[in-house]
């Protein structure tokens, strides 16, 4: 983050926004967010740490007691908490709420702008781009983070009380309206990650944005990965759920998908200039900042044992990106317990050291997934093991911690499923989709369409 000082309190707040302050604690405790006493609670989990320990525990207690950063748009205090108490399931996730509100008060005000300014028949403007930039900058840079996780944890834990009327409706609309906005095709996030991510566990070929494939540590397999996600996975979810015996969510998945391009074609049709600065965009940045995510998360992983949770994966702390993005830092501690509270994701860490020690598990500070992996990328592992945060009494040196990392970056094929006939031709049916849907005049396809040649010439580079 920024290192220079902004004095005003306005410049103060957005730098806070942007780039979270984890300096001191600042959890606010209207927000419901776990103790309202932080300084007596980190003493007494400091006096319980062992010495080696104790490092950990500390950068976590940023995390759990950081302020948060999620939420821009703030509520009367009386109206907060009445939201909290009356409509959620659970009042701490209120922050999450309050990103969602701020996120559609957002996308109705930019595609208000977009259909009243823009001609319809209008090309390539000044105004169209000066919109599209105002667009990208607020949905992707600012809220992106935001929303995807919100709807990540809203995904895996229930947020609106079912005793609230039209609850069922109104959990559904972040993946079924909103998330689209940002590349996720309707109702496809849900079978993705929670029903064939968890469920498979992050091995390929079944976990169809598995890494355990691939040499970590090289750009051209990102792209392939990459490239295989955003080909591959409006056929091969239903498969996967049929397979799976999961026959409504195979369904839902394709009426969804069908929904999905006949809005995507009819909005084109209306208003082409709106279309591509609020979907068209978004449907080529969305897979792509989404996949590269995922594979950072599952960089590193540890081939003695490729599905234990602790080594396939890692925890990010005193990460000013967890105030952001509702501790998302902690994934060994999502995949060991996907449903606990987002809140409590750093205090599950410091209570279970023990447990991380013993798994050898990685850990790193003051860095994101995209840091991390930048990193990884320009073979930078001596600075990545200076951010290293070790759980041993007898610490790696620096050349033990490299090698550390070379293994763990190996392909490690063998972990996973074969990719079988069945799968090659769902790929190969999708593939042959896009160029149809393309040559069809359906214009959001030229991605994808042209990302076939590429997949083909990535494949063979890769094998």
């Amino acid at each position: 983050s920024p290192t220079q000082e902004w004095h005003h309190p306005m410049l103060r707040t957005v730098r806070h926004l942007l780039f979270p302050d984890l300096s001191s604690y600042g959890a606010e405790p209207g927000m419901g967010l776990l103790d309202p006493d932080p300084a007596e609670h980190a003493r007494e989990l400091l006096a319980a740490a062992k010495p080696h320990h104790r490092r950990a525990v500390e950068l976590a207690l940023c995390d759990l007691y950081g302020r948060r950063a999620e939420a821009i748009v703030r509520l009367p205090r009386g109206v907060e908490r009445a939201l909290a108490h009356r409509l959620l399931h659970d009042p701490r996730d209120l922050p999450l709420l309050l990103n969602f509100i701020q996120c559609g008060l957002w996308l109705a005000f930019s595609l208000t702008l977009q259909l009243t300014l823009l001609p319809r028949d209008g090309g390539l403007s000044a105004r169209a781009v000066g919109l599209f930039v105002v667009h990208v900058v607020v949905t992707w840079a600012i809220l992106g983070q935001r929303f995807i996780l919100g709807m990540h944890f809203a995904a895996h834990r229930t947020l609106i009380s079912p005793r609230v009327p039209g609850a069922a409706l109104l959990n559904a609309l972040p993946q079924l309206v909103l998330a689209n906005f940002w590349g996720m095709p309707a109702g496809m996030y849900y079978l993705h990650h929670v029903v064939m991510h968890h469920a498979s566990n992050n091995l390929f070929s079944w976990d169809l944005s598995g890494t355990n494939s691939y040499r970590r540590d090289s750009p051209l397999a990102l792209l392939h990965y990459i490239a295989n996600f955003a080909l591959h996975t409006f056929l091969y979810l239903p498969y996967y759920a049929v397979v799976k015996r999961r026959f409504g969510l195979a369904g839902f998945a394709l009426g969804s998908t069908g929904a999905y391009f006949a809005a995507f074609h009819a909005l084109h049709a209306y208003h082409p200039a709106a279309f591509w600065i609020s979907l068209g965009f978004s449907s080529v940045l969305g897979p792509v900042a989404l996949m590269a995510g995922n594979f950072g998360q599952h960089q590193f992983i540890n081939p003695a044992d490729p599905a234990d949770n602790y080594g396939l994966t890692v925890n990010l702390v005193k990460a000013p990106f967890n105030m952001l993005t509702f501790n998302d830092g902690y994934h060994i501690v999502h995949h060991l317990n996907s449903v606990c509270h987002w809140s409590e994701m750093p205090l599950q860490f410091i209570k279970n050291l023990d447990k991380y020690e013993k798994h050898d598990a990685l850990v790193f500070h003051s860095l994101d997934y995209n840091e991390m992996s930048a990193l990884i990328y320009t073979r930078q592992l001596r600075k990545l093991a200076s951010y290293c945060v070790q759980l041993r009494a007898e610490p790696r040196t620096t050349d033990q911690l490299v090698a550390l990392f070379e293994e763990r970056l190996q392909p490690l094929p063998q972990a996973g499923a074969p990719l079988d006939l069945p799968k090659k031709s769902i790929f190969g049916l999708q593939q042959l989709l896009w160029l149809g849907l393309y040559a069809g005049g359906m214009p959001s396809a030229i991605f994808p369409a042209l990302m076939v040649p590429v997949f083909a010439a990535l494949s063979l580079v890769e094998a």
